[in-house]
């Protein structure tokens, strides 16, 4: 799967957020900010941190995480809309109702997938790992903001009645097929 598709999706994310430094992001910041990013995103319901605290948290390691998705070679993270349909990267997340919390929830999958993919040490975009990290953030902003986004939701269903994995692998397959259909098929590594 070409790499630069992803990369021209999610560059019109990256104009609207801040990435904190031009330095390269290492495995071991991004893994960091994974788990910074992990600690706050739920939200604390015991209240042992400030809420700017987290927030702050949050979006510094969003920014790392999203910096470490768009420019390393390591991992490969689908952005087309089978793979996150909850974001609609062409029309932009602020067209969209509850845009602060859908980001939250790209934030999520993008740390879903990247984890994954360093855990096992290839590339793979398939959007399962992604979607139940982003689940566990949606279930918790659902709880406590009464927060409601359909396409979440229909995921969220899917994770319940343990289809979630199957419609993955259907959704990673159809979003590889447009792309084929658009850019042709890729040439094996060594192939002329």
């Amino acid at each position: 799967m070409p790499r630069s598709i992803p990369r021209v999706s999610v560059l019109l994310l990256a104009l609207a957020l801040p990435l904190a430094a031009a330095a390269a992001v290492t495995r071991d910041q991004v893994l960091e900010a994974i788990r910074i990013f992990e600690a706050n995103a739920a939200g604390d319901l015991a209240g042992s941190k400030p809420e700017s605290d987290k927030n702050t948290a949050v979006a510094k390691a969003s920014n790392t995480i999203l910096k470490y998705s768009l420019e390393s070679d390591d991992v490969v993270v689908d952005l087309g809309p089978d793979a996150v349909p909850w974001c609609d990267v062409k029309k932009g997340l602020s067209e969209l109702s509850n845009s602060g919390e859908r980001g939250l929830l790209l934030a999520a999958y993008l740390s879903g997938c990247v984890k994954a993919q360093l855990n096992s040490g290839k590339q793979d975009p398939n959007p399962y790992q992604g979607w139940v990290a982003m689940l566990r953030i949606y279930r918790a902003i659902k709880m406590r903001e009464g927060v409601s986004i359909p396409e979440a939701d229909g995921l969220l269903v899917r994770q319940n009645d343990g289809s979630l994995e199957a419609f993955a692998a259907e959704a990673s397959r159809r979003s590889e097929e447009k792309l084929r259909k658009t850019y042709g098929p890729t040439d094996a590594p060594g192939k002329t």
